[in-house]
């Protein structure tokens, strides 16, 4: 377990103004990781290889097992992160483990066809509700273009909708309205790239609307219905907030979808394979014509699947969509969710039992933490997350409802558990797997416990 080192002055780390305030200083129980950042910084922009690993405490790691990483100084921490979900088995599985091993010794890369394509496609037709075809690609960024390609091209339409605050990746046209830039109530919203292009207009073919309003969508579809591709939409939306839709919504939307002919999409990146064996559809009982999967396919090797219904699928079965992509279907990343998805349905559903109780677990520990202590700490949970916020509008029913709480304090405390070897990103939304214990969760949430304290006597 890695000593308990309270953040010291020093040298600020530049990476990261927290609430576009002050900056964390780094922690003196990290050199190495401070050292390694230097480094990187020459020679990859900001140091990291991706935006979603950005902190004001650098942090570089050398191995993982089970529910821990270890980094760089020898110090161990309880991960919350999970490698921003896909770990939904823990770090290295014995399974997946020996079924890469396995495939290694066999060859990494063909440049044909492999058996393995037609086992894990049938793997997933049989536990996703949606899937009759399966088309494979990397990253969850590229599955969504995929899908879109796929729902204008048998709908020979053109206009998306996508709902403000979901994320979709960070391929335009959809990276607009996403997490970070503020939200709004009307509809349609207005569109705000969040990509940093200075002078780049907003894309034309994509319209956005407030999500968890069944008027405001009944009405958006009336006006623009019959030009509609695709609705495309987070059925749970962890990358804004994590809770339920309404009762009916899910239901009200498909039915419109159907009405106006356009394709509704989930976008499942997150909730595919976590939430259960079927995804967001299976736990909430709406099947959409298209759905996104990803993080939770390979164990955390890449893999996404964009799957759908006959139907739907026409244009890429028969149609104008040719997909392609050099490294879709690897040899190594199948075999790993072949693995993945054999263990979920070996085990389920207690295995999703399972992890909900440990959801539940850290998410009640972490409430009862913000009536202690007497601060806005709300802790929303579903399945194996959840998402920490400071006085949000409570219940949340949308983007703008979530966008009122205070994105600071969760920063802060996030990085503080580091000092107390549990590892959290800045957003606050942690990630639990099958490999954590309910010691491991104890032990998270006297990590936020000690935070809150030590946030309390830095401000006096």
């Amino acid at each position: 377990m890695s000593t308990s080192v309270e953040p010291t002055a020093g040298d600020v780390n530049p990476l990261l103004g927290l609430g576009g305030g002050t900056p964390l200083e780094a922690v003196s129980h990290v050199p190495g990781s401070t050292a390694y950042m230097d480094r990187a910084r020459r020679v990859i922009p900001r140091g990291l290889a991706s935006r979603g690993r950005l902190r004001a405490v650098p942090v570089a790691f050398e191995s993982g097992r089970d529910a821990y990483l270890f980094d760089v100084d020898g110090n161990r921490y309880v991960d919350c992160v999970m490698a921003l979900g896909p770990l939904l088995l823990g770090h290295s599985p014995q399974e997946v483990i020996e079924a890469v091993t396995a495939q290694l010794s066999r060859g990494l890369q063909f440049g044909g066809q492999h058996e393995g394509e037609a086992e894990l496609a049938e793997r997933v037709v049989r536990t996703v509700p949606c899937a009759e075809k399966v088309v494979f690609s990397n990253t969850g960024s590229e599955a969504v273009q995929a899908a879109v390609r796929i729902a204008r091209a048998t709908t020979k339409r053109r206009l998306i909708v996508k709902f403000d605050g979901h994320y979709h990746g960070w391929i335009d046209p959809l990276f607009v309205n996403s997490p970070g830039v503020p939200a709004a109530a009307q509809a349609p919203v207005p569109l705000e790239v969040t990509h940093n292009v200075p002078g780049q207009p907003a894309p034309e073919d994509v319209v956005v609307c407030p999500w968890n309003d069944l008027e405001a969508i009944d009405e958006l579809l009336a006006r623009i219905g019959e030009q509609v591709a695709a609705v495309i939409m987070e059925p749970i939306p962890f990358n804004l907030g994590t809770f339920l839709p309404q009762d009916g919504y899910l239901e009200g939307v498909r039915r419109l979808c159907r009405r106006h002919g356009a394709l509704l999409i989930f976008d499942e990146v997150v909730s595919g394979f976590r939430v259960a064996l079927g995804g967001a559809q299976e736990l909430l009982g709406v099947t959409p014509d298209l759905a996104i999967y990803a993080k939770g396919v390979a164990a955390g090797l890449p893999l996404a699947l964009v799957v759908g219904t006959d139907e739907a699928m026409a244009s890429a079965v028969d149609g104008p969509v040719v997909h392609g992509g050099t490294y879709n279907a690897t040899p190594m990343a199948v075999a790993a969710a072949l693995a993945a998805i054999e263990y979920l349905e070996r085990r389920s559903p207690a295995v999703y039992e399972q992890l909900d109780e440990a959801g539940a677990r850290l998410a009640q520990g972490l409430r009862a933490l913000g009536v202690r202590h007497g601060v806005p700490l709300v802790a929303n949970q579903v399945g194996s997350l959840v998402q920490l916020l400071w006085a949000p509008r409570e219940p949340m029913r949308n983007y703008a409802d979530v966008s009122l709480a205070d994105p600071a304090p969760i920063a802060e405390l996030c990085e503080r558990v580091l000092a107390d070897g549990v590892y959290a990103a800045p957003r606050g939304l942690l990630f639990l797997s099958t490999a954590h214990s309910a010691q491991d969760v104890d032990h998270i949430v006297d990590a936020y416990d000690n935070a809150l304290q030590r946030r309390a006597s830095a401000a006096g």
